[in-house]
């Protein structure tokens, strides 16, 4: 972290000396990145490279052995086991860094992961070097970094007295050391020659520190802050201090601008520069003991939870609990890797909170996980059982499945993988999607097409290390809990589970991409594949026949695309193994609604839109005429809502259904002048989906109609042009590619008869305002099936060239942009689709799409958080797109049933 330009700037007034016979105090974070630095420097941008978490130990010992060799002796190596609540929003800014950084390395390589850059083992340390500065755009850290190192170091025999986890922030520790004891303090921070480090307290960079091997001699640029204070002639008290004050104040300013601004009066901002030195948060009366081997950010977690044991009852329940979980190398496509062993982290979060806090009487608690962002958030909600009876049944039901696997498998480095291939399995199914992703890799195996640098390998890679490393938190506070100090006793069960986990892998050990695929592979050809058809005998009919293709693998088929919208969506009721299995939503309309909900101005909108929903999808299915037409007639009869909204969307679906029965609604609506227009609009769009010829006076009248509202005469137009395509022997000429898509869209996509046209070619006609608008939108729709799957080359740079429609002169034209990222529900979109809903200037019927196309993603992290800003817009349509699109971000994030209560069923239109 540290101050901007204060080491470069006091560079001139540090000594640069030969170190020996010096005590050194070590800043363990600023070692462990250090080291991964110095092995990293010369290897290429590509994960397969980076160096794996036992070189990172092994090189760490090495290391430190070397400069003792050299004269040094180390004396303590602090880690951080806690940081304080003012490192908030520094730790945020840094996490939306990653997050950025990790879309710019996807973007850099969308097919793939590059190769490693030669084969052979991992490269040797060169110590006679420096380390070397990060690769230009590499990819993230290794996820485990840090915590590698610090049990590296634990486990050596050297080391491991001299290494301590402490309550608060490693430079606080490492300054009052060298203040009490004097020597050296070896840290890349900055922050540390802030520090009060005493009249003999010093400090050395490791960026500045050789090592020369012939001499067994270390030179370094060593900073005195006293020394230098005296040079530059500074208040002998606080003139430091306030030097880097002034200095983090102004990137600008020179050093003697700076000296000469430290002697006027502190002020208000100076005080609070100061306190994060002189009184940085510790939480003193809550050490967790250096027996107790916590990887650092599950100290924190702890000492979160002891601090809240010290506040009064009140204090404690308004306190956030927050884990800052290690940054994974994931796929931005996909909902966070860490989201399948949610379970396993709720009953870790459960058994270090529930027992000490909760009771009958109070509330849920709830951690805040914080992971991959869009947006700066207050994190991912996890709620956390909290009775004794809940938390045994959760740690039950993980004993059951380990027990299951084990007794197949044995102690093998596979049931690991098995276990976090069920925990894939069990969350595909509760967010609805048909085919989980690591049985998608294993059947890609059997037929050889895996592909080990595609980002779905990498990103399954995550889930396992994930699965894993909650499976280590378990552990980890199952052992904090059986300390003879805590007030309660932890209940048998969860004692039993932790000894369940005892051949957890250490970090070392842990999944990674070198080895993940023989891992993978093991799995298959061994046992795996039977005790995951034993698991999942009750499960989905579509797991248990993909099992069966793995362990039976069949001539390849051909199959239907699929985005999940043409298969059931199923809710789960169970965390791990035992218990209830996902079953079947209802198929039958009538069992889940009733078409008085949708009228009901007394109804919540969020349930009068999946009122909605579920009569479309009868009044297109149904094959009963009568049960359909009813089905119209039902959302006809709410177009008396006042909400322009729900009528919007009655019009919508009508056109949706693709039945003639609707046109004399919509037709009365369009002709309704007194209607807002956006309800006028989509009655026109809908007319133009149902694609009777019988509409097209109607929407020639509007269309040419003196005076009439733009967005208006521009749908009329839209249709008009659609009604004559479909009816066209042009369309019987046209080859559409099968869109992933069951929706009726106001222009087909362009056609793919000679040749398939590119992003760029696609772009220039969507944005080309020369052209008609029809043929505009037909780009548009071409650009959309070019970005479903997700996972296609083309998916990003498609919707990249969407996003610049949203800056279309036409309303009409940036709301369909918006409606299509909705479709989509494509990461990339979520900074566009922001910027539309943010800016207040924006069309409503703008703001009203893109608002709901972010309740689309609302499994992706930050976008509750940006609805929720909204909730009390000056707009009304905007405030009820916000409300019915957080209940759309709630469903996409819970076990629900179908949002739409029944399936919908992939189509032509």
């Amino acid at each position: 972290m540290g101050i901007p330009r204060l080491k470069r700037i006091l560079e001139p007034h540090a000594e640069r000396t030969k170190i020996s016979q010096s005590e050194i105090a070590i800043d363990g974070p600023s070692l462990a990145y250090y080291i991964y630095y110095f092995l990293k420097g010369n290897l290429n941008n590509s994960p397969f490279d980076q160096p794996s978490n036992e070189l990172l130990g092994q090189t760490t010992l090495e290391w430190l052995d070397r400069i003792q060799s050299c004269g040094l002796t180390v004396s303590a190596i602090y880690f951080d086991g806690f940081l304080p609540q003012v490192k908030r929003e520094e730790r945020l800014d840094r996490l939306l860094r990653l997050s950025s950084d990790l879309r710019i390395y996807f973007n850099q390589c969308p097919d793939g992961l590059p190769p490693k850059r030669k084969p052979g083992g991992q490269q040797q340390a060169s110590w006679s070097t420096t380390a070397k500065g990060m690769p230009k755009k590499p990819p993230p850290y290794p996820p485990f970094l840090v915590p590698a190192v610090l049990e590296a170091l634990r486990s050596s025999e050297e080391y491991g007295p001299l290494t301590r986890l402490k309550p608060g922030e490693a430079d606080v520790f490492c300054a009052q050391h060298v203040s009490r004891q004097g020597g050296i303090i070896l840290t890349s921070d900055s922050d540390l020659l802030v520090h009060d480090l005493g009249r003999d307290g010093s400090v050395v960079f490791f960026a500045d520190l050789e090592i020369e091997l012939e001499s067994k001699s270390l030179t370094a640029l060593l900073y005195r802050p006293l020394s230098i204070s005296k040079s530059l002639k500074l208040n002998a008290g606080d003139g430091f201090s306030r030097l880097a004050h002034v200095l983090s104040m102004d990137h600008h300013i020179t050093l003697e601008q700076a000296v000469e601004r430290t002697r006027g009066e502190a002020d208000t901002p100076y005080s609070a520069f100061t306190d994060q030195y002189t009184s940085a948060e510790v939480i003193s009366h809550a050490e967790v003991g250096d027996d107790i081997l916590l990887d650092p950010r599950i100290s924190e977690l702890v000492l979160q939870c002891l601090e809240k044991e010290n506040c009064g009852a009140n204090e404690a329940r308004e306190r956030d609990i927050a884990m800052y979980l290690p940054f994974l190398t994931d796929s931005p496509l996909r909902t966070s890797a860490w989201e399948a062993s949610r379970p396993t982290r709720e009953l870790a979060y459960g058994i270090l909170l529930s027992l000490e806090y909760a009771s009958g009487q109070n509330p849920m608690l709830s951690v805040s996980e914080y992971r991959r962002l869009q947006v700066k958030s207050s994190g991912t909600k996890v709620e956390v059982p909290y009775t004794a009876v809940a938390l045994d049944q959760e740690a039950t039901k993980l004993i059951d499945t380990l027990t299951r696997i084990r007794d197949t498998v044995g102690d093998t480095p596979g049931l690991w993988v098995i276990l976090s291939i069920y925990e894939d399995i069990i969350s595909t199914l509760s967010q609805g999607k048909a085919r989980p992703l690591g049985l998608e890799l294993l059947l890609q195996d059997t037929k050889g097409t895996l592909q080990q640098h595609s980002w779905n390998f990498v990103h399954f890679l995550a889930q396992v290390q994930a699965t894993c490393y909650s499976l280590r938190m378990v552990q980890q506070i199952i052992d904090f809990k059986k300390q003879p100090k805590n007030k309660r006793e932890i209940s048998a069960t969860v004692v039993r589970l932790g000894v369940h986990l005892r051949g957890l892998p250490r970090l070392t050990d842990f999944p990674a991409i070198k080895d993940f695929l023989e891992l993978l592979r093991s799995v298959r050809q061994g046992e795996g594949m039977s005790v995951l058809a034993k698991l999942c005998s009750d499960s989905d009919e579509n797991v248990q026949h993909m099992i069966k293709n793995i362990q039976n693998p069949q001539p390849e088929g051909r199959r239907k695309g699929s985005r999940g919208n043409g298969g059931t969506k199923r809710k789960s009721t169970t965390s791990h193994g035992g218990g209830e299995r996902p079953k079947a939503a209802s198929r039958n309309p009538f069992a889940v609604l009733e078409a008085s909900d949708l009228c009901s101005e007394e109804t919540s909108l969020p349930v009068r839109f999946r009122a909605l929903f579920s009569l479309k999808h009868l009044a297109r299915q149904s094959s009963s005429p009568d049960e359909s037409l009813a089905a119209i007639e039902a959302i006809a009869a709410a177009f008396t809502s006042p909400s322009a909204l729900l009528k919007h969307e009655l019009a919508y679906c009508l056109g949706q259904t693709g039945n003639t029965g609707a046109i004399s609604h919509l037709t009365a609506v369009l002709e309704d002048l007194d209607e807002d227009p956006m309800c006028r609009h989509e009655a026109a769009e809908a007319l133009g989906a149902l694609g009777d010829a019988s509409s097209m006076d109607v929407l020639r009248r509007f269309r040419d109609r003196e005076g009439e509202e733009v967005v208006v005469k521009e749908t009329c137009e839209i249709a008009i042009d659609r009604i004559e395509w479909e009816n066209s022997e042009q369309r019987k000429k046209e080859k559409l590619q099968q869109s992933d898509f069951a929706s009726v869209d106001p222009a087909p996509p362009l056609p793919q008869d000679e040749k398939t046209q590119t992003v760029e070619e696609l772009e220039k006609t969507l944005l080309d305002t020369t052209r008609p608008l029809f043929l505009r939108y037909r780009a548009m729709f071409a650009l959309r099936d070019l970005a479903s799957p997700p996972d296609l080359p083309t998916a990003v740079p498609a919707v990249l060239a969407l996003a610049k429609g949203l800056h279309d002169e036409s309303a009409l034209f940036r709301h369909e942009i918006a409606f299509v990222f909705g479709q989509l529900a494509h990461p990339a979109s979520i900074p566009a689709l922001t910027a539309a809903l943010s800016n207040t200037e924006e069309a409503s019927m703008v703001r009203h799409e893109a608002a709901e196309a972010l309740g689309s993603l609302g499994d992706e992290e930050g976008v509750e958080e940006t609805l929720k800003k909204f909730l009390h817009d000056k707009e009304k349509v905007v405030r009820e797109s916000v409300i019915v699109a957080l209940d759309m971000a709630e469903y996409e994030k819970s076990h629900e049933a179908e949002y739409a209560l029944i399936p919908e069923v992939t189509g032509t239109a």
